[in-house]
């Protein structure tokens, strides 16, 4: 999972500590008392060379004026001195510099930055991380390393840590506001019941076998569950959800391909009310956001059945494109939550880690497999441990 950005990442991690410790042992091999030793017998030549500059510059202006001759020998040694103390001024602050290398912590200089930045961003880029969400996550990054005191020691599990922060800043806008098992028992609390749920999204993206996945995960801590067969015109849509309610042991509404859906899913909140049925899954047929026909089918099965929630179920691995699916399909039927399928085949992760920052809608689960159990609510973790590992 994510292999294409994990190797990016932890690559230009890699790279810039390398970078950063063969820096750090350039500058630690001369010794201070041999650059000492070494810079003497310059600074002696220098000064015999500029004494006897002076003496002979004195000399030739002495012949025309001794008083002269004297104010501007004077004035040249205060210039040398001045010259020479700016010098001692330079070197200590390197020394300073070079002795927090070795000494405790450093501060990465705005060049360093930049050029980790800007490896970071090719990186991202390339791994189908939206443009924004990448410039966010870059401004971020930079401000936190620019206030860092990293250990000299530690350079990498330090900069590997503030990358991770960054990245969990972006991510914890997918962190759900819409708790099904909480409004559930809300709503039976209340006798407000059944709860209902709508499900859109393209074809191929698995939208019925995740109904499957929520109604077993519901079903396995008490709460009552029905299906509502409201896609009626994929072939063998009906045939596969009756499939799935029976080895989960749950009821489906269905009736004939080419049937109204909305009608269908009015018959299951029906049903459900009637036999105290807790939540209702209404199925519904796959679509692009550009099919303005099925559009208006799903408006039709929202004024109907009023779903209390509504989700958008695609694929992790369209990348970038489901972010513009959802915001189209957004201006239609308002969207809120998305679940995200296989992605636990998604090699680059990069449209798993931009959803939720560019929809603003947040992700409730995560399909990883083909199990009934295979369905993981939404955890930032997830995904930074699997871009990102600590010990990367």
């Amino acid at each position: 999972m994510f292999e294409g950005l994990r190797k990016r990442l932890s690559d230009a991690v890699k790279g810039f500590v390398k970078k950063e410790e063969k820096i750090a042992e350039q500058v630690a091999e001369p010794s201070e008392d041999k650059a000492g030793a070494d810079d003497k017998p310059e600074k002696e030549s220098a000064k015999e060379e500029d004494a006897a500059e002076e003496k002979e510059y004195s000399e030739d202006i002495k012949e025309e004026s001794p008083v002269k001759a004297e104010h501007e020998y004077e004035r040249r040694i205060e210039h040398r001195n001045e010259s020479e103390k700016r010098e001692e001024v330079i070197k200590l602050s390197l020394k300073t510099k070079i002795k927090s290398t070795f000494l405790g912590t450093i501060r990465l200089s705005d060049s360093e930055i930049d050029d980790f930045l800007d490896t970071l961003k090719i990186s991202m880029l390339e791994s189908d991380v939206s443009y924004n969400t990448t410039e966010d996550f870059l401004n971020d990054l930079g401000s936190k390393l620019r206030e860092r005191k990293i250990n000299s020691k530690r350079i990498k599990e330090e900069l590997t840590d503030t990358v991770r922060g960054s990245l969990l800043s972006i991510l914890d806008a997918g962190i759900p506001r819409v708790n099904i098992d909480g409004l559930v028992k809300t709503r039976k609390e209340a006798k407000e019941l059944p709860v209902k749920v709508l499900f859109l999204g393209p074809n191929g993206a698995g939208k019925t076998t995740t109904i499957a996945k929520l109604a077993h995960h519901f079903k396995s801590k008490g709460t009552s569950v029905v299906l509502s067969a409201s896609d009626t015109f994929r072939a063998a849509a009906i045939e596969q959800i009756e499939h799935h309610a029976k080895k989960i042991g749950v009821p489906v509404i269905k009736s004939n391909y080419g049937a109204d859906p909305a009608s269908i899913a009015f018959d299951a909140i029906a049903y459900a009310a009637a036999h105290g049925i807790e939540l209702v899954l209404i199925d519904s047929a796959g679509r692009q956001e550009t099919n303005k026909s099925l559009i208006n089918e799903v408006q039709k099965i929202v004024r109907v059945s009023k779903p209390d929630i509504t989700i958008f179920v695609g694929e992790s691995t369209a990348g970038n494109q489901i972010a513009e699916q959802i915001k189209e399909f957004n201006k239609f039927v308002k969207i809120d939550g998305i679940i995200l399928t296989k992605l636990d085949c998604d090699a680059k992760g990069g449209g798993t880690i931009s959803i939720s920052h560019t929809t603003g809608i947040p992700v409730l689960f995560f399909g990883m497999g083909e199990g009934y159990d295979a369905l993981v609510p939404y955890s930032p973790n997830i995904i930074l441990d699997a871009i990102l590992p600590e010990n990367a």
